[in-house]
């Protein structure tokens, strides 16, 4: 039986055959929703996900409420994910979420435009 190569972009690492994700060679504590939404997200490197399609699709969910619980989860892997000024998460708006491929520097110098 073939397993599914791991998705890698830098120091992240999507191991879908052992559902874990490692960042710098160290695995990460992830809700099974929160593997989902990385996932989801990551399979659409560098496009804006509306947050609807996140529930939807990403979570097979279909309940209004389900958006504050894509924010919060997100708001989590963001968190997670941040490691020395790095991100691969950014929310867009209100509108959604982009995976970022190669991690983009969080701009932590709010006096910077």
């Amino acid at each position: 039986m073939a397993y599914p190569q791991p998705l890698r972009f830098g120091d992240l690492t999507i191991d879908l055959s052992r559902y874990r994700v490692l960042l710098d060679e160290e695995p990460l504590l992830l809700s099974y929703r929160e593997y989902a939404l990385l996932l989801y997200l990551a399979g659409r490197a560098g496009q804006v996900v509306p947050k609807r399609r996140l529930l939807e699709e990403g979570l097979g969910r279909h309940d209004v409420g389900g958006l504050r619980m894509v924010d919060e989860h997100l708001r989590h892997l963001k968190h997670v994910l941040e490691r020395d000024g790095r991100s691969f998460i950014e929310a867009v708006g209100d509108s959604g979420y982009r995976f970022n491929a190669g991690p983009a520097r969080c701009n932590t110098d709010l006096t910077q435009p």
